[in-house]
This record gives C-alpha cells, sequence and structure tokens, in this order.
C-alpha cells in the first residue's frame, strides 16, 4: 500500500485567485484575513508567508488582475487585427462584470486598488484610442474622445445592467459601437 500524496501547497497565486473569487461573488467586505483563510482552510502563518501585510495582499490581487485582465487581453487581441473590434466587444461582454464592479467598490476605499483601476482604465481607453487612429484615420483627439466614451459606457453599463448576461452586454456594445466607429 502506498503513501498518499501530500496535499499541493497553497502558494501565492492561490491566495490572490481565492481573493479575486471572492470578491466577485461576495464583495470587497470579504478580503478580511480572516475570511480568506477561513475559505482557504488556511493559517494567517500561510497568508503571511506569502504576504508581508494585507495591504501587500491587495497590491498582489490588484497587479495580478491586471497583468491578466488587461495587460493579456489587449495582448491577445492585437494578435488578430482584422478581427481587434469584434474580439473586444466579445471579451467585454464575457468578462467578470462582478469582478470589475467589485473592483471599483474597493477602489473607493484602497487607495493601492484605486492606483490599479486608475492604471486599468487608462489602458483601455489608450488601447481604444489606438484602435480609433489606426482603423478610422481619426486625429488622436477624435480617437481619444471617442475611447473614453467607449469606456465610459463600458463602465456604466456594468453599474446600470448588473446581472445582464453576455449576450446582452454584446448587443449593448454593438449598439454603441455602430455609432462610435464610423468615420
Amino acid at each position: 500500500m502506498g503513501k498518499a500524496k501530500p496535499a499541493p501547497r497553497f502558494g501565492r497565486e492561490d491566495w490572490i485567485e481565492l481573493g479575486l473569487r471572492l470578491l466577485a461573488r461576495q464583495g470587497p467586505e470579504t478580503l478580511t484575513l480572516e475570511r480568506l483563510t477561513q475559505a482557504a482552510g488556511k493559517t494567517r502563518g500561510s497568508f503571511y508567508h506569502h504576504f508581508v501585510d494585507h495591504q501587500a495582499f491587495l497590491a498582489a490581487l490588484g497587479e495580478y488582475w491586471l497583468a491578466h485582465e488587461i495587460d493579456a487581453v489587449i495582448a491577445r487581441i492585437d494578435k488578430a487585427p482584422a478581427a481587434r473590434r469584434e474580439a473586444l466587444a466579445r471579451h467585454a461582454a464575457g468578462i467578470d462584470h462582478a469582478l470589475e464592479r467589485n473592483l471599483r467598490r474597493l477602489a473607493a476605499s484602497e487607495p493601492v486598488i484605486a492606483e490599479v483601476v486608475a492604471r486599468s482604465d487608462a489602458k483601455r481607453i489608450a488601447y481604444l484610442a489606438r484602435m480609433f487612429r489606426s482603423e478610422l484615420k481619426l486625429a488622436a483627439a477624435e480617437a481619444l474622445a471617442r475611447a473614453r466614451i467607449q469606456h465610459s459606457f463600458f463602465v456604466g453599463a456594468q453599474m446600470v445592467f448588473p446581472k445582464a448576461d453576455a449576450r446582452f452586454q454584446l448587443s449593448l456594445q454593438k449598439t454603441l459601437g455602430a455609432a462610435l466607429w464610423r468615420k
């Protein structure tokens, strides 16, 4: 009879992913050390092995989200320039809108998250402006104005229609896109 394999170690990324899941499902209130350790079934020592303090955890959570949900998505969408608009609209419609809303709620009380959200907004707007410039040959100011409108609509739609499914979100994106993506 063989020995049982030890459980895989609960690492830094596991804590971050757990935090993102809890944030998406239950809101910013669930990111306390008590609730994180309870949900993980781990000790405070395990948490502190990976993070100096709760602020370090929040900073890591924000940076992880930014890298995976903003930077990686932009890089992936850029690989198919002929279909960027459609890919971006589908991505925007299908993301975890609860996570996005709750990140913004958390940003209201946590400056480290507010800074990450501001950077994500700036990156999304800059990406849209580049798309408007390259696809429609718009002047920089006009491209930036349209990018800001589209991103503001994206964020606002998450707040106004919190229970909307991906198909409804995609319909909204396409309706707005029909107006904004004209020369």
